[in-house]
């Protein structure tokens, strides 16, 4: 889902999760995809929740967190949930 959504802006990276429940999407830097950035209120307003990528670092020594980073879960939707899901992101 992430290839076909994002396949025409290659600058957002994200993990190829070999297991688990969650895989790791980066924006360009300029997308502020933190907890008071915009992204979430629009993300939220399309039927979609992420967890903000900086709830999973940990400060440096200036108190800077990564804000263009979202973590997506993919363990509870089934195939066509998270296509959807990722298209409405994309739209956000």
């Amino acid at each position: 889902a992430l290839e076909v959504e994002f396949a025409d802006w290659p600058e957002v990276k994200w993990t190829k999760a070999a297991g688990g429940l969650y895989a790791w999407l980066t924006f360009p830097p300029h997308i502020d995809a933190g907890p008071n950035g915009p992204l979430v209120p629009r993300a939220l307003d399309a039927g979609v929740l992420y967890v903000p990528g900086e709830f999973g670092h940990v400060p440096d020594e200036f108190g800077a967190v990564p804000r263009n980073e979202a973590r997506l879960s993919f363990g509870v939707a089934d195939a066509t949930q998270i296509a959807e899901g990722v298209r409405r992101l994309r739209q956000a």
